[in-house]
């Protein structure tokens, strides 16, 4: 038998989640976790007093795809999306650009004037995605210091080691070094 082509229509609806959503949403976007914690992580969303918003798409009844949008604590006209998941059969069908629209309206609804997301940057074809949905990135440094008493020995010891290089790379007028001394 040869393969055949078929269009198919459905209708695809963006509405705000709800308890009862719980149980697809593991099923169809979080089948990775329990249950119990898409229901609690639900709940915690629909009881946060209107600081974040899960939206999910619904096709035939059911939710097929979720997202979240919070405000941002320290800036009004902030918003933050998170937990972009749509169900794997519907991916290619332009569900995360509704959820994504969706999003961007109820960002605006409440005030904020720009929206935000954090990906790893190992993460390229998520970035990818998001800027093809006009999203930019900003320029940002993450700086991290383990507090591990035991990492802090290690630190120390390989400072000894490499102490005379970094005698060499102050004497040399280091552009760091300059920054830190100001």
């Amino acid at each position: 038998m040869a393969n055949q082509d078929f269009d198919l229509a459905g209708a695809l609806k963006v509405r705000p989640a709800e308890a009862d959503d719980a149980a697809h949403l593991h099923t169809f976007c979080f089948p990775e976790k329990t249950k119990t914690e898409v229901t609690q992580e639900l709940q915690a969303d629909l009881e946060s007093e209107g600081q974040t918003h899960r939206l999910v798409a619904e096709s035939s009844g059911y939710p097929i795809g979720q997202i979240t949008v919070s405000k941002d604590a320290g800036d009004p006209e902030v918003a933050q999306v998170a937990n972009l998941a749509v169900s794997g059969p519907f991916r290619q069908l332009g569900v995360a650009d509704h959820l994504i629209r969706a999003a961007e309206q109820a960002a605006a609804d409440d005030g904020a004037k720009t929206l935000e997301i954090e990906l790893p940057a190992s993460e390229a074809n998520v970035i990818q995605r998001y800027k093809d949905w006009g999203f930019v990135e900003k320029p940002l440094v993450i700086l991290q210091k383990a507090l591990d008493a035991e990492e802090q020995e290690v630190v120390v010891e390989e400072q000894e080691e490499t102490n005379g290089d970094e005698i060499e790379a102050t004497e040399a007028g280091g552009e760091q070094q300059e920054l830190l001394n100001a």
